[in-house]
């Protein structure tokens, strides 16, 4: 039984003339899915307010993951990674966050006028440096899975956090999924107390499906005051249906679904491994294969070329990386597709170097402020000893290498010109 669908269907059947948005007004000569594009209806419940039938939805959801509320969004986890900053943490607050965040986090920060303290990713002895030097820190804040699948040490961070009486933020864009396969690896199980997943990444929901879990459901109606405070005013009831469905599916399939693509993933990381595409040490999450190209002697545009010529379109690829996400949904097909190109392809067993820094660089204003600022851009080679008013992330190596709000010393010029970012925006 899926609550929203089944209140769309009844507004549906009234026939009712639709004298509110969205313009199409469901007309038959739409697709067939048009008619359950409606706004705040009576019947159809309200996001921001639920208390009918999203809400109900949103019960389902709590549910399946064991958390104490989870919240829907049509905003994807940039919603819920706002609401979820704005819940934990006062203006002013200092948080430990590891560098490799996603832009969403930086922006809220700004908003709300937050102190990062930074830290490299999965940098449990870092964190707890930061601790003793910032004690008054009220959380931490992780990006696991990142974007290459590499998972971080839930436990052991949540330990470190409720030792030290602060709260486990987890960004779990990437991994939405991780409660369904037989190990149990989704933050809100290993003890996160508030953690984004972006449902349309690995499950069958639309673009822009998301859920900010809450371990203590006390909280429910302060982070949906805070998603107000971010959110459109028009969430889209195809997104939300499309997770509401997704429900019965995490009910009635997931486990089983989950745990096949357990072993076919494993199987084609093992095959990659043996042609010297895969490093066999990295903890990546079991439905993602992260192959080395700089394993190989290809460049990242010759590697791209080779995987499209098997019918393989990856979600990124460089010169050092290729990233390919696997679902229950990919057909046998494409998994035998992944097996021809990686049986025709051979590397020389090295991945490329994470990048990290060796020390943060300087504050000379708060995140906000240098936001906020007059800037202007210069040429990077230029911008040593000037303050960043621009996030600059690039991918790889996925972690900030210029925050606004710090001074730019030489490593971190050589570092953005090394990654081809040869302007950049600083305060003026």
């Amino acid at each position: 039984m899926n609550p929203l669908e089944n209140a769309l269907n009844e507004y549906i059947g009234k026939d009712l003339s639709r004298f509110h948005m969205p313009g199409h007004k469901g007309a038959e000569s739409f697709p067939e899915y048009y008619k359950f594009d409606v706004t705040e209806v009576e019947g159809t419940d309200s996001l921001f307010e639920a208390s009918e039938a999203i809400f109900e939805t949103e019960k389902r959801f709590a549910k399946i993951y064991g958390s104490g509320a989870s919240l829907l969004s049509a905003g994807g986890s940039t919603l819920c990674i706002q609401a979820m900053l704005a819940t934990a943490l006062n203006p002013g607050d200092k948080l430990i966050i590891a560098r490799n965040c996603h832009a969403s986090a930086v922006n809220t920060i700004a908003l709300l006028d937050l102190e990062p303290i930074w830290i490299n990713p999965r940098d449990l002895k870092g964190a707890e440096a930061a601790f003793s030097e910032n004690p008054e820190a009220k959380a931490v804040y992780l990006t696991s899975p990142d974007y290459f699948g590499v998972i971080s040490d839930i436990e052991a961070f949540a330990k470190l956090a409720h030792e030290k009486g602060a709260k486990l933020l987890v960004d779990n864009a990437h991994g939405a999924h991780l409660h369904f396969f037989p190990t149990e690896m989704h933050p809100i199980s290993l003890g996160a107390d508030m953690c984004a997943d972006s449902l349309h990444k690995s499950l069958p929901v639309l673009t822009g499906g998301a859920l900010l879990h809450l371990k203590d459901g006390a909280l429910r109606e302060t982070a949906k005051q805070k998603m107000r405070l971010f959110g459109s005013t028009s969430p889209s009831y195809l997104i939300m249906l499309s997770a509401d469905k997704c429900a019965e599916y995490l009910e009635t399939k997931a486990k089983y679904d989950f745990a096949m693509l357990n072993g076919k993933v494993a199987n084609l990381r093992y095959k990659a491994f043996e042609h010297g595409l895969a490093p066999k040490t990295r903890n990546v999450e079991p439905a993602r294969l992260t192959l080395s190209v700089k394993s190989t002697e290809m460049t990242g545009e010759e590697f791209g070329r080779k995987l499209r010529e098997h019918g393989i379109e990856p979600e990124y690829v460089n010169d050092e990386w290729a990233v390919l996400m696997a679902s229950p949904f990919n057909t046998e097909r494409d998994f035998e597709r992944v097996a021809k190109f990686i049986e025709e392809t051979f590397g020389n067993g090295f991945s490329a170097f994470e990048e990290k820094l060796s020390e943060m660089p300087a504050k000379a204003m708060s995140v906000r402020k240098a936001v906020f600022a007059e800037t202007e851009e210069i040429e990077t080679e230029k911008a040593v000893g000037r303050i960043a008013a621009r996030l600059d992330l690039p991918c790889p190596p996925c972690i900030a290498l210029a925050v606004p709000g710090e001074i730019i010393g030489e490593k971190i010029a050589e570092l953005l010109l090394k990654y081809g970012i040869k302007r950049i925006n600083v305060v003026k």
